[in-house]
This record gives C-alpha cells, sequence and structure tokens, in this order.
C-alpha cells in the first residue's frame, strides 16, 4: 500500500483507436494552475492523418483534432469528455483507502487532485482512454481475479474506512475508476465484461435489484438499455451490468469511445442538476 500522498503535473492521454487492441499516446493533459487541466494533442498522434488506422479526435465539439493548448469549455476546470473517464464518488474512496488506509476514512476526496485520481485508477476504465505518466511506454494498471464474495467484503471494508490486504486491494482497485457513488468492480465472466454493482451497507432496502427490474422493463419497453443479471454473493443481492465499450477479439478486447450525457450537455458535475433525461431524449 502506498502512503504517501502524491502530486502530478501532468498525465499522458492514450487512446485505443477504433478496432485497435493496443492503445497510442493522444496527447498531454496539464496543470495550469488552481485545478484547471487543459489537453493538446502530440505531434506523433497527429501525424497519423495518413495511417491505416488514423487519429480521432477524442470528442470533437470540445477537443477537435488540432495542434496546440486547447482551452476548456466555460465553466469546465477538465475537457468533459477526458473527466468522464475519471473515478466518481466511489472510485474516489478505493483510491483514498489504497493511499491511506485507515487514516483516509476522515479523509475528504477533495484532498487528492484529478491528475492523482487519473493516475491511480484502474486502467480498464470506461471508454477508450486511459492515463500515464511515459509518452512511450504503456503500463496497464490492472488485478488479479477474485470472487465477488470477496469483492463485496472488501467494498464494506472500504465503506468503513477499513484497510486491505494487499491481494483485495488490488482487486477492488481494478473497479476504482468507474463513475457512480455505489460500490461497485469491474468483472469478467464467460466471454464478457461487467460491472458489478454491490449493495452497500447503508441501504435500507434492495436498490440494486430495483435497478435490476428498471433495466429490463426498459428493455421490454424497447429501449436500447444495457444487458443485465441479478444474481447472490455473500447472501447479497449484487446486478452484473454488462459494458457495452468492450467487444472481445482474439483474446483480448477493442475499446469504445464514449461521452457522458454530463458532457454532452457541456457542464460541471457541480451543475448535473440541470440536466435532465427529458432535455437528454430531445
Amino acid at each position: 500500500m502506498t502512503t504517501s500522498k502524491k502530486n502530478y503535473d501532468h498525465a499522458f492521454v492514450w487512446i485505443w483507436l477504433p478496432n485497435e487492441l493496443h492503445p497510442v499516446v493522444a496527447g498531454k493533459l496539464t496543470e495550469h494552475g488552481q485545478g484547471r487541466l487543459v489537453f493538446n494533442y502530440g505531434k506523433s498522434y497527429l501525424e497519423r492523418v495518413n495511417d491505416e488506422c488514423p487519429a480521432i479526435s477524442i470528442y470533437e465539439p470540445e477537443l477537435p483534432l488540432r495542434a496546440g493548448v486547447i482551452e476548456n469549455l466555460k465553466g469546465l476546470h477538465i475537457p468533459g469528455c477526458i473527466r468522464d473517464s475519471s473515478p466518481d464518488a466511489w472510485g474516489r474512496r478505493v483510491i483514498i483507502n489504497q493511499l491511506y488506509g485507515s487514516k483516509g476514512a476522515d479523509t475528504d476526496t477533495s484532498n487528492l487532485s484529478e491528475l492523482t485520481y487519473l493516475l491511480e485508477s484502474g486502467s480498464d476504465r470506461i471508454g477508450a482512454l486511459d492515463f500515464q505518466l511515459s509518452p512511450t511506454e504503456y503500463i496497464p494498471r490492472v488485478s488479479q481475479h477474485v470472487e465477488l464474495d470477496e469483492l463485496i467484503s472488501s467494498a464494506e471494508k472500504v465503506e468503513q474506512g477499513i484497510p486491505l490486504t494487499a491481494e483485495l486491494d488490488r482487486a477492488l482497485f481494478h473497479g476504482s475508476s468507474i463513475g457512480g457513488a455505489r460500490p461497485k468492480a469491474l468483472i469478467q465472466s464467460n466471454g464478457k465484461k461487467y460491472v458489478a454493482k454491490f449493495s452497500s451497507s447503508t441501504d435500507l432496502w434492495s436498490i440494486v435489484k430495483a435497478e435490476f427490474i428498471a433495466m429490463r422493463l426498459a428493455k421490454h419497453a424497447g429501449l436500447n438499455v444495457a444487458n443485465v443479471h441479478l444474481v447472490k454473493a455473500a447472501h447479497k443481492d449484487v446486478l452484473l451490468v454488462e459494458r457495452f465499450d468492450r467487444i472481445a477479439y482474439e483474446n483480448n478486447w477493442t475499446r469504445k469511445i464514449m461521452v457522458s450525457a454530463l458532457t454532452l450537455f457541456e457542464l460541471d458535475d457541480m451543475f448535473a442538476r440541470y440536466a435532465s433525461y427529458e432535455r437528454l431524449a430531445e
């Protein structure tokens, strides 16, 4: 376990281009004071225009494919399409637990920088991006396989601020890059990848079961939603949501670029209350 607070001032952004099994470096994310992070594409990436697999913009409305530092949209401290790859409340608690152990129970998630969360979270994050300190060598941050029962136990300990064993620490760390506030992890089963959502120690009723029912109703209503399964582990409900951003190919995986509704609305996290599913549907 790492016990010292890390300070980063940059991160290199790596991207999986369409149908590719390995990433290439796309550019650099740099801190420009007061927590503001700006992005610029790398020269080598921009020169891929005539390659068999040419460069693409990470998200054209926000980071068009051009040279130079690209200023953030108004009101954003980080490009939204990059923020989408950063851990949310749950992943940040996992990282704080990993860095500080029992001392992290009372640590506010705002004590660590956005770059710290990007560089200390797992590499199998949602979408087609990852973050490294090196522009030339890609080293994935991965974990070993553990059973769902063990992951549930680990999630409960993180909620309580209890340090994990090194093995469970690495296993739960694998899901530290996922968005959302509820306990969860990333798992692989029968040639597919899933987000496993766990019950929380503070739940008064089975929220994950309710989400399962809602997802199934949406599917039967003809909506394009992810496949879901409800399973039991450690006598608790676990919701398995099939990932739409991974496609199995020759014992490996291709990745799909995605952006959140928040990014489509060009909003910061603090203004999420101004967004709505009704507006998104329009």
